[in-house]
C-alpha cells in the first residue's frame, strides 16, 4: 500500500492531506492557540478525530502521546535521539521507528518491518511531502501519526520560505536502511 502525506504549511499551524493509494483518505490538522503541538487525524468521512497526537514536555528526547479514540494513550518515546531511534508500545505490539542517513525511515513491529517513508528532497511553496510504502495489513493511522510526529518534531520553519531543501541525516543511525524489503499483502504474499 502507497501513503502521501502532502502539508500545507500556513501561518499559525500546519494541515495534511493524506492518500492511500491515491484516494483522498485522511487529513489532519495542528490545533491553534497550542504552547505544546495537538495534531488531530480525521478520516474523510468522519468528523470525529480518529487519534491525537500530543507533544510533551521534554528536555533533549522527543515524547509525543497518542490518544486514541477507546481512550488509551500510547507513549511515542525516543530511544536514542542522536541515532533517531524512536518506540511506541500499543500492547500487544511494540513498535521501532528507525531513521536512515538520508531522507528515510522504517517502522518495525516487534522486530518485523512493516513499513517505511522518505521525505522529499524538495518542497516547494506548500510544505513537506512524504511517501509510505506499507504492509496492507498494517495499522495505517499508527503509521500516519509516527510519520506526522516526526515531521513535527524536525520541522524547524512555517512556510517563511518559498523553495526549501532538506538533506536529511547525515549522522549516526541504530538500523541501516534495508533496500531489499518489500510490501506484503493481508495475506502474507509479498508483491511489488
Amino acid at each position: 500500500m502507497r501513503i502521501d502525506i502532502n502539508q500545507k504549511k500556513i501561518a499559525i499551524g500546519d494541515k495534511y492531506q493524506i492518500f492511500i493509494d491515491g484516494q483522498p483518505a485522511y487529513k489532519a490538522s495542528n490545533e491553534l492557540f497550542r504552547l505544546l503541538s495537538v495534531i488531530n487525524l480525521y478520516r474523510n468521512d468522519d468528523p470525529r478525530a480518529s487519534l491525537k497526537i500530543s507533544k510533551q514536555w521534554f528536555f533533549l528526547k522527543p515524547a509525543y502521546d497518542i490518544l486514541l479514540n477507546d481512550h488509551r494513550t500510547i507513549e511515542f518515546r525516543a530511544d536514542s535521539w542522536w541515532k533517531m531511534h524512536y518506540r511506541c508500545t500499543c500492547s500487544p505490539d511494540i513498535y521501532h521507528i528507525y531513521g536512515h542517513r538520508g531522507r528515510k525511515f522504517s517502522i518495525y513491529r516487534n522486530e518485523t518491518q512493516v513499513a517505511w517513508w522518505e521525505k522529499e528532497a524538495v518542497s516547494w511553496f506548500e510544505g513537506d511531502n512524504y511517501a509510505i510504502t506499507a504492509d496492507l495489513d498494517c495499522n495505517v493511522e499508527l503509521v500516519i501519526a509516527f510519520c506526522l510526529i516526526i515531521d513535527n518534531h524536525k520541522s524547524k520553519s512555517h512556510g517563511d520560505n518559498a523553495v526549501s531543501y532538506d538533506i536529511g541525516n547525515i549522522g549516526g543511525q541504530e538500523r541501516e536502511f534495508d533496500p531489499c524489503w518489500r510490501p506484503k499483502q493481508a495475506s502474507g504474499k509479498i508483491y511489488d
